[in-house]
């Protein structure tokens, strides 16, 4: 069983850091386009999707540091 690819995968595949492909996948507005379709051909050539339990987690975790 292989494991999912993972925002890094991602980010490797486009030649990006993974906070630009955490930025396409939030909807910023500041990717160039190019970018964002390189991005976005990169997760749908990995088939990656994202982890919703994992972003919870780390939602939470930024939560508790600001309080």
């Amino acid at each position: 069983m292989t494991k999912p690819p993972t925002i890094h995968d991602v980010a490797a595949a486009a030649h990006v850091s993974h906070q630009t492909v955490s930025r396409v996948l939030n909807g910023a507005t500041n990717v160039r386009p190019t970018t964002r379709a390189r991005v976005e051909h990169a997760i749908h050539s990995l088939e990656y999707v994202r982890d919703d339990q994992a972003a919870a987690l780390a939602r939470r975790r930024r939560r508790q540091s600001i309080d």
